[in-house]
């Protein structure tokens, strides 16, 4: 074999194995996920939940303040005088079918951002002996939603819900009014928002009365938002929701209720 064969066979199998490390590196996987990208990856899930329960709608539950305090006046946020007629109990995913609600979903941790901590501490009292996180792990983690986006909306539907009736409420705080009446002025407020709106009543323990007291608001919503948030309001005849325990008419529990 010629000098110039020789030098030409050993180029060709020099880059023969070229390419054979160069195929059998592109094999090869990484050994690990760069720590950058754990670090965006961990991130995302940070504020992440599970996916959400199976449900129909929600009830933005409001509770009438004095009277439940009137009945609950050892607890710490019934010391410290909030005015408000109706604050948060919670928003609750629903089925149409009453009493088959989902609850107790896998969530994390509650972790509010603070400036929303503090709106919502307004509205919601019931936070100084922990509702909030009672309502996150028992309804909230069920809606799908992360936490501040589950208590943003929250805190959206409970001011409209209050704007539309607590000045009626404060205004008859003592005496009585019908639920008709309160209809009346949510749909004064709004037209159409009083078929939204449920009315719940029982007697009070120290009220010295057997007759029903405002207890609680409640309102339909559908769950049409993005991602499953809560979007239309609801006529509450629609997914079998009705009044309960207020007769013809009821009262309303004043400060010296409490």
């Amino acid at each position: 074999m010629s000098p110039g064969s020789k030098r030409k066979g050993g180029i060709a199998m020099a880059i023969m194995l070229i390419a054979a490390l160069v195929a059998s590196f592109s094999r090869r996987e990484p050994a690990h996920t760069p720590p950058a990208a754990e670090k965006s990856r961990a991130d995302q899930q940070d504020k992440a939940t599970t996916a959400s329960a199976a449900f129909d709608f929600y009830l933005m539950a409001m509770t009438a303040h004095p009277a439940f305090c009137a009945d609950n006046a050892g607890r710490r946020e019934c010391a410290g005088g909030n005015p408000r007629p109706l604050v948060i109990h919670g928003l609750w995913p629903e089925r149409m079918e009453p009493r088959t609600y989902p609850h107790d979903c896998p969530v994390p941790a509650l972790d509010l951002d603070p400036a929303l901590s503090l709106e919502l501490a307004d509205m919601m009292p019931g936070m100084a002996d922990g509702l909030h996180q009672h309502e996150w792990r028992t309804h909230g983690g069920c809606s799908g939603l992360d936490d501040d986006d589950y208590y943003r909306h929250a805190l959206e539907l409970a001011r409209r819900v209050d704007g539309a009736l607590g000045a009626i409420l404060t205004t008859r705080a003592g005496g009585e009014t019908t639920a008709g009446e309160l209809r009346g002025i949510a749909d004064m407020y709004s037209p159409g928002l009083g078929r939204t709106l449920t009315f719940h009543c029982r007697t009070l323990r120290e009220a010295g009365s057997r007759r029903p007291y405002l207890i609680e608001v409640r309102q339909c919503v559908d769950n049409d938002g993005p991602g499953g948030a809560p979007g239309t309001a609801l006529a509450c005849a629609v997914v079998k929701r009705r009044d309960q325990g207020c007769g013809q008419s009821f009262l309303i529990a004043g400060a010296e209720a409490r």
